[in-house]
């Protein structure tokens, strides 16, 4: 499995599970259009694939690689609206994505992130490990 074919794979199962489960949220990926804050809506969902190391996992005549990283799970929302929906938001994409096989990647358990509050939005999220190769 290439990286790109890991990012599709994780790509899909996000929209698929967007689509049955939170069908109003707004999800925006890396590289695509940026959000309009002020008409987005009071929560929306950033993802990213972050690539952090490499190590050598077979030498030889065909040489293989592993790739280490995380699938950055991000839920903006309006400050002072709660913490309910993000929660729940964060909860069911966590479920989703933790522990899991995606072709020749494994995900591991989710490490939560630091809440952070800028320009009106609050954000709270999660980072899926995995390891690639």
């Amino acid at each position: 499995m290439t990286s790109e074919d890991f990012r599709a794979a994780v790509v899909a199962e996000i929209r698929d599970w967007a689509s049955a489960s939170f069908p109003s949220l707004p999800v925006i990926y890396e590289n695509g259009p940026v959000p309009d804050e002020d008409k987005i809506g009071p929560i929306w969902l950033d993802v990213e694939i972050r690539w952090y190391d490499g190590s050598v996992a077979a030498i030889g005549s065909s040489p293989r690689t592993r790739d280490f990283g995380a699938v950055s799970l991000a839920c903006f929302y309006k400050v002072g609206e709660g913490t309910k929906a993000p929660g729940q938001v964060i909860e069911s994409i966590s479920s989703l994505l933790q522990t899991r096989r995606f072709g020749s990647a494994v995900t591991g358990a989710r490490k939560r992130t630091v809440p952070t509050t800028l320009r009106g939005w609050h954000k709270t999220g999660v980072l899926i490990p995995f390891t690639l190769g």
